[in-house]
């Protein structure tokens, strides 16, 4: 739950009359290569029927809006480039372009068989488990033990600190490379609550390397902030950079949130985790975090399926007192 958009993007898109454009960030990451992390991407705002096959069309599923190609017109059927096909959402409208930096890629009308054939075939060679493995085992090899030492050499000494104001433009840049976080919700949140030492609940951490960039980032907020009947702070979107990952940085990350809660007051604090997320639960727990309550954990997943979420999330908590 912790990458969710806040209900208002949605409803700005829903807002914009039919045959009017408008520039979203971070509309989901199963694009891959073709809409990452922090992409920007310009929606028309179209009908249903102006939709067809090849399409990346933006779909709202729940809470959270995604973009994705239609494979199949009617019935609408939308998804990502290696195959997995979403819920029936409600379409929104048709990316037209997608912007990286300072770069703009058009999505013309002419893209579209390129894109249906693209999306057969990586979603073809995605269902072979012979393919997922050597991509997995890649992707291991890059951030495996053996690379250690040369990255923590590269990295120089990690400062992990809770945020401050002037940290603002690296957080920024830092989310539109990892974060599906919006960066207005961000930049509010740093500007008007977490930096704040007048009472306010929750906070922000990050972890900086020798060159002062950001290379993990992790905040304690109140999920009520999005609408959400779920009482307590709650540890979210916990990111660590490829280049930073076992050497301890999530750990760290964690502990400056429970030192922060401690000094807020709070009794508790709590954490939700997609269940097959081996890697963070592990962390988790090593942080002192533990199993809640069967009730409560039934509550959060009943609310993160209305929302649009479809993996089972583990339910975790630490007392900080």
């Amino acid at each position: 739950m912790a990458n969710r958009h806040p209900v208002d993007l949605a409803e700005l898109v829903e807002a914009t009359p039919i045959g009017q454009q408008l520039w979203l960030r971070g509309a989901g990451r199963s694009l891959y290569p073709l809409l990452r992390s922090g992409d920007s991407v310009r929606v028309l705002r179209c009908a249903q029927e102006k939709l067809a096959r090849g399409d990346v069309a933006l779909i709202r599923v729940g809470r959270k809006l995604v973009a994705h190609v239609v494979i199949s017109k009617e019935p609408l059927v939308t998804a990502s480039l290696l195959g997995g096909k979403d819920p029936t959402g409600v379409p929104l409208g048709r990316i037209t372009a997608v912007r990286r930096g300072p770069w703009v890629l058009p999505l013309p009308r002419l893209t579209r068989p390129t894109l249906f054939l693209g999306q057969r075939l990586l979603s073809g060679l995605w269902s072979q488990p012979r393919a997922r493995a050597w991509v997995r085992r890649l992707r291991d090899f890059t951030v495996s033990g053996w690379s250690r030492p040369v990255r923590k050499r590269w990295l120089g000494r990690l400062e992990v600190r809770l945020l401050r104001e002037e940290d603002l433009d690296t957080l920024l840049v830092f989310a539109g490379e990892r974060l599906l976080v919006p960066s207005g919700f961000l930049r509010q949140q740093l500007l008007l609550r977490w930096a704040r030492e007048d009472g306010s609940r929750g906070a922000a951490a990050g972890a900086f390397d020798k060159r002062g960039q950001m290379c993990g980032f992790v905040y304690l907020d109140d999920y009520r902030e999005e609408g959400l009947a779920l009482e307590g702070l709650w540890v979210r979107s916990l990111v660590v950079a490829p280049r930073a990952r076992r050497m301890g940085v999530a750990y760290q990350l964690i502990r400056c949130l429970v030192d922060e809660a401690r000094r807020q007051g709070a009794e508790c604090i709590f954490a939700d985790i997609d269940d097959d997320n081996v890697a963070s639960l592990r962390t988790f727990r090593r942080a002192g975090f533990r199993a809640s309550s069967p009730e409560l954990t039934r509550r959060v997943n009943s609310e993160w399926s209305a929302s649009g979420g479809t993996k089972p999330l583990v339910v975790l908590e630490r007392a900080v007192v």
